[in-house]
C-alpha cells in the first residue's frame, strides 16, 4: 500500500511540474541534456558485463574512486556506468574516472522512466555509495534479480527518524537481494532497525579514510602557486565547501586577521558554484578585494594584489589544500553537517571546523579526541584559534602531523569493501 502511495504521489508531483520542466529544458541547453538522461533518453549498448555505480554528489564520487579504480584494474572487461544526482558530482566523475563507459544523471525514480533505463544498461551489479534508498530502483532490481551492494553505508542521526517513520515500508524494501556494507556499528544498528536482514549487513569502516592525493599533486601545487600568484612568504587560509551564513563570518574574521598578518591570503571555495554571485555581493559589502579563479591568467607571475581568491571551478579544492597554512571545513558553522576533513590532512595541514559535523561524526570525533584537528563552537572561538595558529607555525604543523597519522592508521575500508564486491562478481554468470 505504501509503495503504491509512493508512486501515486510521485506521479502527481511530476504531473504538476511537467510544464516547468519542459519550459526550462527549452530555455537551458544543459538542463535539457540532464532531463533527457533522467528520463532515460541516452544511447548505450550494453555489454552484459555492466556495473552500475550510483553516487549522489561530489563527496560520494570522491569516496568511490578508489573502489572504481580497483574494480577496473581486476575486472577490465566489465564496463562501468556512473550516475549522479548533481551537476557537480557529474563533473567530478568525468574528471576523476574517465575510464567510465558512460556518466549520466540518475533517472527519475518512477517505473515509466526507470524501467527504460534499466533495460538499456542491463546491469549485472548495482553499487550504491552511502545510502540512496530509491524504492522503484530497488524493486526493479529485485524483479530482474540484479544484486545490489550498498557500500560505505551510513544512516545519519538527522535522517534516521525519517526512515524510522516508514519502518514497515523499508522493512519490505530492504529485505531484498541487497548487501549492506556499513561504515560503523552505529550505522549497522540503524539499518538493522529499519529492516535490513542481519545476515546481509557488515561493518567495513569508512572509505573516506582511503582517499589519496593524485600522483601529480606536487606538480599541481607548484602550478597553483604560480597561477594564484602566491609568494612563499604568504600565509594561506583556505575556507573549503562553505555554505550560506558562513562566508559573512569568515570574511569578517579575515578582515580582522589581515590587520595582524598583512601577508594573509584567503582562498574561499563555496560548496556550490551557483552561489558565486551571492558570495561576490558579500565581498562587495565587506569592501574586500577579490579575484575569481577563472579570471587568473596563466602567464602572469606577479605578486597577488587581491585579498581573496574566489574558487569558481569544480574539482580543484583537494589539490589547493596543499597550499594551505590552515584549512577551515565549511558546512560546520551552520547546521549543514560539515564536509570531509580528510582532504587537507592528506597534506598534513592543520584543520579547523565548527560544531555541526554530524555528517562526519566518526571522523571528526576521532580527530578531536586524538588532537588531529580543532573544533570551534562559534565565530569568536574561530577567530582566536586562527590568530593563535597563524602566530605559531610549529603548533599548526604538529596538529597537521597528528591528523595525518590518524588518517593513515584508519585506512583499509577499500580493501574490505572490494573483497565483498569481488566475491560477488566472481559468482555472477555473465
Amino acid at each position: 500500500m505504501i509503495y503504491f502511495t509512493y508512486n501515486l504521489v510521485l506521479t502527481f508531483i511530476l504531473t504538476i511540474y511537467v510544464s516547468y520542466l519542459l519550459i526550462r529544458a527549452l530555455i537551458q541547453k544543459d538542463f535539457r541534456t540532464e532531463l533527457l538522461e533522467r528520463m532515460g533518453y541516452f544511447h548505450y549498448v550494453s555489454s552484459k558485463r555492466t556495473i552500475w555505480l550510483h553516487a549522489a554528489s561530489v563527496g560520494e564520487i570522491s569516496g568511490s574512486i578508489p573502489i572504481l579504480k580497483k574494480i577496473k584494474e581486476e575486472f577490465p572487461a566489465n564496463d562501468i556506468i556512473i550516475t549522479t544526482m548533481t551537476r557537480s558530482g557529474n563533473e567530478t566523475a568525468k574528471k576523476s574516472f574517465p575510464e567510465a563507459k558512460k556518466i549520466l544523471f540518475f533517472p527519475i525514480d518512477h517505473p515509466f522512466f526507470l524501467n527504460n533505463v534499466i533495460k538499456k544498461i542491463k546491469p549485472a551489479l548495482l553499487l550504491i555509495a552511502e545510502t540512496e534508498l530509491w524504492p522503484n530502483l530497488i524493486m526493479s532490481c529485485r524483479r530482474l534479480k540484479i544484486p545490489i551492494i550498498i557500500f560505505n553505508g551510513r544512516i545519519s542521526k538527522k535522517s534516521f527518524p525519517r526512515y524510522n517513520l516508514f519502518k514497515s515500508f523499508f522493512k519490505s524494501l530492504l529485505n531484498q537481494n541487497i548487501l549492506f556494507l556499513m561504515q560503523t556499528e552505529e550505522d549497522r544498528d540503524r539499518i538493522l532497525s529499519i529492516g535490513a536482514p542481519l545476515e546481509r549487513t557488515k561493518v567495513m569502516g569508512n572509505l573516506k579514510f582511503d582517499i589519496t592525493p593524485s600522483p601529480s599533486w606536487e606538480e599541481r601545487r607548484i602550478e597553483f602557486s604560480k597561477l594564484l600568484m602566491i609568494d612563499e612568504r604568504d600565509l594561506i587560509l583556505i575556507a573549503g565547501s562553505t555554505h550560506s551564513g558562513e562566508e559573512e563570518v569568515i570574511l569578517e574574521i579575515y578582515k580582522r586577521l589581515k590587520n595582524l598578518f598583512p601577508n594573509l591570503i584567503l582562498i574561499l571555495a563555496p560548496r556550490h558554484i551557483s552561489r558565486i554571485a551571492e558570495v561576490e555581493e558579500i565581498l562587495k559589502k565587506k569592501s574586500i578585494s577579490w579575484i575569481k579563479r577563472t579570471s587568473l591568467q596563466t602567464n602572469i607571475f606577479e605578486r597577488n594584489p587581491h585579498d581573496v581568491i574566489l574558487i569558481d571551478t569544480i574539482g580543484e579544492l583537494m589539490n589547493l589544500y596543499s597550499l594551505a597554512s590552515l584549512a577551515f571545513i565549511g558546512g560546520s558553522l551552520v547546521p549543514v553537517g560539515g564536509h570531509n576533513p580528510i582532504e587537507p590532512l592528506l597534506f598534513k595541514k592543520c584543520v579547523l571546523f565548527g560544531p555541526h559535523m554530524f555528517n562526519f561524526k566518526e571522523i571528526s570525533g576521532l580527530l578531536i579526541k586524538e588532537g588531529g584537528a580543532i573544533m570551534v563552537k562559534d565565530d569568536k572561538e574561530l577567530y582566536y584559534q586562527l590568530m593563535n595558529l597563524l602566530s605559531d607555525e610549529t603548533l599548526r604543523n604538529q596538529i597537521g602531523e597528528r591528523g595525518y597519522k590518524i588518517i593513515e592508521n584508519n585506512r583499509g575500508a577499500k580493501e574490505r569493501i572490494f573483497e565483498e564486491i569481488k566475491n560477488l562478481l566472481f559468482n555472477l554468470s555473465f
